[in-house]
């Protein structure tokens, strides 16, 4: 079953960002799914009107809010006339949505259920939280190249299976007591040993990936299973370090090394900082999916995987890991202040007469530095 799911996984990768995109949406659907119904049977017994229509209904709307807007902009590219007024109000339609299953939530309350009712519109809100919202930014880090995502999630996964072997092997031989108290079969051995592995995956396997130009470059106006191409980030640039000259002295006069210069490529670098967070942090989301189980007492969030559990149990530690890529990608290593594809969506927008003033001030523009270089 571990085979088929990579396998699944890789042919997913080699089709095209968009449809990457897609499959992140359907894990979002399948994890809502599972994390509703540990809930389902008690709202049953307590007969709560309409408890699904809601819940399915602030997904849509979430939905509706996080991923509607750039599809209707690539509608109105071509259908103007219809989609426009879509692409200006979809911050009012957004909200609109929202108010409309807000009310319909005061309209259910039901005498006897009021405690339970509440907790379970925060249930979904949690839910929406962490799985909706943390996807967004899984789907950001897509369209910045598909680097972006390949290597975190395989660092998950990476450093799942070697903790699993490392536990299974040295578990309880060095330090006898689990590593949390809810989920006493993870080891220290296991953590650490994982994060050891997972460095030197992360390490060589980014270098692997570096091959490719369909992994590291970002998807712009290309459009759809065409093929990458483009001058790369410097991040994915190999560059030369050069020692400073006492320390190339101190290395030669004391310890007999040579040093002057070395060559690397600033990527595999940040994918150790990556790795770190994957080994150290992200395995605490599954701890947090290990908690939930536990106060509702099942073992798995679903058997859709025979002997893995449900799609909740597999991307436990993935939104985590999904939204610090996003925030470590916005903060140490995008160069651009402004992305050129939001600005240009932006101006397709415009009516004609506008679309001229801008036209008319970049050709000024672009004449003075021309004229201005030339002289």
């Amino acid at each position: 079953m571990g085979a088929c799911m990579i396998s699944f996984f890789i042919g997913v990768l080699s089709t095209d960002h968009f449809i990457v995109s897609l499959f992140v949406i359907a894990l979002q659907l399948l994890v809502f799914k599972e994390m509703i119904a540990l809930r389902y049977i008690e709202a049953k017994e307590k007969k709560i009107p309409h408890f699904r229509t809601l819940n399915w209904f602030f997904l849509f709307t979430s939905f509706f809010f996080f991923y509607a807007k750039p599809i209707l902009i690539t509608l109105a590219n071509y259908y103007p006339d219809i989609f426009q007024h879509f692409v200006r109000y979809h911050l009012w339609h957004s909200f609109s949505l929202y108010c409309i299953g807000f009310v319909s939530f005061i309209f259910t309350l039901r005498k006897g259920c009021y405690r339970y009712q509440f907790s379970q519109l925060t249930w979904t809100l949690m839910i929406l939280m962490m799985v909706v919202v943390q996807s967004n930014f899984l789907i950001s880090n897509i369209y910045q190249g598909l680097i972006w995502f390949i290597l975190p999630v395989s660092i998950i996964v990476c450093n799942d299976i070697f903790a699993y072997f490392n536990g299974f092997f040295l578990g309880k031989k060095f330090i006898n007591r689990p590593l949390m108290k809810i989920s006493p079969n993870k080891t220290w051995e296991g953590f650490i040993g994982a994060t050891f592995w997972t460095l030197l995956f992360a390490y060589y396997f980014c270098g692997f990936l570096l091959q490719f130009d369909w992994v590291v470059c970002p998807k712009g106006n290309t459009g759809f299973m065409e093929t990458l191409h483009c001058q790369r980030d410097p991040v994915f640039i190999e560059k030369d370090f050069i020692f400073p000259h006492e320390v190339s002295t101190i290395a030669s006069k004391y310890f007999g090394i040579t040093l002057h210069s070395f060559k690397y490529i600033p990527i595999q670098y940040h994918a150790l900082v990556l790795a770190l967070f994957g080994s150290l942090i992200a395995p605490f989301g599954g701890f947090f999916a290990s908690g939930i189980k536990r106060a509702y007492k099942v073992k798995d969030f679903d058997t859709i995987f025979p002997g893995h559990g449900g799609v909740t149990d597999r991307t436990d530690c993935q939104f985590i890991m999904g939204l610090f890529i996003h925030v470590y990608y916005l903060t140490f290593i995008k160069t651009l202040e402004f992305d050129p594809t939001v600005i240009w969506q932006g101006i397709t927008m415009l009516p004609l007469e506008e679309k001229m003033v801008i036209y008319e001030k970049l050709k000024q523009s672009i004449e003075f530095t021309t004229g201005t270089l030339t002289n």
